[in-house]
């Protein structure tokens, strides 16, 4: 009588892994926990953030505005990645490579809004002309995509605060301003989705950012451009890497 019981116990407590499935597509990706240093956790911790800090350094205040509400581990992830920024005091500007909407770069600006912020993108989205360097072909990257932006768009989603940020219109790297190739930088997103625009990104980023610094790109587990673009640099460059878990797997490149 007592080992079924046990069993059925046991069950509960771990889950099949079906049984989690099923309810990730029941729940189109909302079933990600808050964070235990998010207040509305139940577990919040006030004493570990009092001494710590959470989202933001101890003793300090940054604005964090979560922009994503089906990958809400893509908005901590960007949120506590500029917290080590600014904890480790990482000179440099920033930069955006491929900012559509905009949601992301409103993240970013508002957390940091000291930093100079440059928004990289063609604005009108990308073109077959685009779509023929890509050397790993699959249904979602070919066509034209994401055209539906304006650099007057982006500005009003994000609401800048201050006069630091830059917009770059303009297909890269051919737009880079010479104060951008005269610049140092800090953090780096790179959300092109195709290998051309990351690559480039790499190559034009890397030996520009400070020690200490980051490039983070989007897609990385999901969009084969994007991989395509990462390996390649790795295999030529001695790079840290770090993969991430938010919905299109992205991977963060250390300094």
């Amino acid at each position: 009588m007592l080992r079924p019981l046990v069993q059925t116990f046991r069950r509960f407590l771990q889950p099949s892994a079906s049984w989690l499935d099923r309810q990730a597509a029941k729940q189109n990706c909302t079933l990600q926990s808050l964070m235990d240093i998010d207040e509305r956790n139940r577990w919040f911790p006030p004493e570990f953030r009092q001494r710590f800090g959470g989202f933001h350094p101890a003793g300090g205040s940054r604005r964090y505005l979560p922009s994503f509400p089906f990958d809400r581990v893509r908005s901590d992830m960007i949120a506590l990645l500029l917290r080590e920024i600014v904890v480790n005091h990482v000179p440099g500007s920033f930069a955006e490579l491929g900012v559509h909407h905009g949601w992301s770069a409103r993240l970013i600006h508002h957390y940091c809004p000291e930093r100079r912020f440059y928004l990289l993108d063609t604005f009108a989205g990308f073109t077959a002309h685009d779509l023929k360097h890509e050397t790993v072909a699959v249904g979602f990257n070919a066509g034209p995509a994401f055209a539906d932006t304006t650099v007057e768009l982006v500005r009003a989603n994000i609401a800048p605060v201050g006069t630091t940020l830059e917009f770059v219109p303009g297909w890269f790297p051919a737009s880079a301003t010479a104060a951008m190739r005269d610049d140092r930088f800090a953090f780096v997103h790179l959300d092109a989705d195709l290998e051309a625009p990351i690559t480039a990104g790499l190559e034009f980023f890397w030996p520009r950012l400070s020690p200490g610094g980051m490039v983070l790109v989007h897609d990385y587990n999901a969009w084969p451009g994007a991989r395509q673009a990462v390996d390649h640099f790795r295999q030529h460059h001695p790079v840290r890497a770090v993969p991430m878990p938010d919905k299109a797997g992205s991977i963060v490149l250390l300094k």
